[in-house]
C-alpha cells in the first residue's frame, strides 16, 4: 500500500509542482487567455452541466473508440496476413509505408470531400490514421519471428495456421501492443482534428467554438479534459502492456 502510494506521489509531485506555479505566476495577471488552473477547475462545473459540452464528450468517446477499434483489428489482422506471405509483402509494404508518411491529419480533409462530413467520417479518419501504424508494427513483427522458434515448429510439424498462432502472433505480441500504444496518441489527434475541420459536436468543435467566442476558460476546459483522456488512455495501455508482454518492456527498460 505504501509503496503503491509512493509510486504515484514519484510520478505526480512534477504537474503538481507545475500547477502550482502556474497559479502563483498567474494569481495576481488580468490576463483573460491564460486563466489560473483554480478558473479553469471553477469552470468545468458550468461547463459539465452544458447538455452540449456532455454532447460533445460522448461524440468524441464514440469517435475515438469505434474508430481505433476498427483500425487497431483491420491494421493487426491484414499486418497478421502480409507478415506471413514474403511475395506480397514486398508488393505491399511499399504501399502501406508511403501511405503511412502521409501526416494523418492531412488524410482527414480527404476523407472529408469523399464522405462529406459527420460522424461515419470522424470514425473513418480516426480508423485510417491507427490502420497504417498497427499494420506496419504486426507485419514486421510477424515477419521476424525468431529462426530457433521457426525451426522448433519445423520440428513440431506444425501447420501454417499452428504457426501463426502458436509461434508467430505470442512471439509478436509485445511489438504488436507497442504498435498499439503508439496509435492511441495518433487517434485522439485526429480525433480532435477531424471535429476541429467543420464538425458541429465533440470536443474539438467545442474548443473551437469556445475559443472563437472568447470563452477563453472554457476552451481550457476542454483541453483539460483532452488531457485526462490521453493520461487514463496511457495508463491503461502501459498497464496492459506489463501484464500481457512484460518480458518484452522488461528488455526494453534494460536496453
Amino acid at each position: 500500500m505504501k509503496n503503491g502510494f509512493s509510486r504515484i506521489l514519484g510520478r505526480l509531485w512534477f504537474p503538481l509542482t507545475l500547477v502550482a506555479l502556474w497559479q502563483i505566476a498567474l494569481s495576481s495577471s488580468k490576463n483573460p487567455f491564460f486563466p489560473t488552473p483554480l478558473t479553469i477547475l471553477r469552470n468545468t462545473q458550468s461547463v459539465i452541466s452544458l447538455d452540449w459540452a456532455r454532447t460533445s464528450l460522448l461524440s468524441s468517446l464514440i469517435t475515438l473508440f469505434a474508430g481505433y477499434f476498427i483500425g487497431s483489428t483491420l491494421g493487426v489482422v491484414l499486418g497478421a496476413i502480409i507478415g506471413i506471405n514474403e511475395r506480397v509483402r514486398v508488393v505491399l509494404n511499399p504501399i502501406a509505408n508511403f501511405i503511412r508518411s502521409i501526416p494523418s491529419v492531412a488524410k482527414v480533409p480527404v476523407l472529408m470531400a469523399l464522405m462529406g462530413i459527420g460522424t461515419a467520417t470522424r470514425i473513418s479518419a480516426v480508423a485510417v490514421a491507427v490502420l497504417f501504424p498497427v499494420l506496419m508494427a504486426s507485419m514486421r513483427a510477424i515477419a521476424t519471428t525468431d529462426d530457433q522458434l521457426m525451426d522448433i515448429s519445423k520440428i513440431m510439424h506444425y501447420s501454417k495456421y499452428q504457426v501463426l498462432l502458436k509461434v508467430r502472433i505470442p512471439a509478436a505480441t509485445g511489438e504488436i501492443l507497442a504498435g498499439l500504444h503508439a496509435a492511441v496518441q495518433i487517434a485522439v489527434l485526429v480525433m480532435v482534428i477531424s471535429e476541429m475541420l467543420g464538425s458541429g459536436i465533440g470536443l474539438g468543435a467545442f474548443i473551437i467554438h469556445s475559443q472563437s467566442s472568447f470563452m477563453i476558460a472554457d476552451m481550457w476546459v476542454g483541453i483539460l479534459v483532452l488531457g485526462v483522456i490521453g493520461s487514463i488512455l496511457n495508463e491503461l495501455f502501459q498497464f496492459a502492456e506489463r501484464r500481457i508482454a512484460p518480458w518484452y518492456f522488461k528488455s526494453k527498460e534494460l536496453a
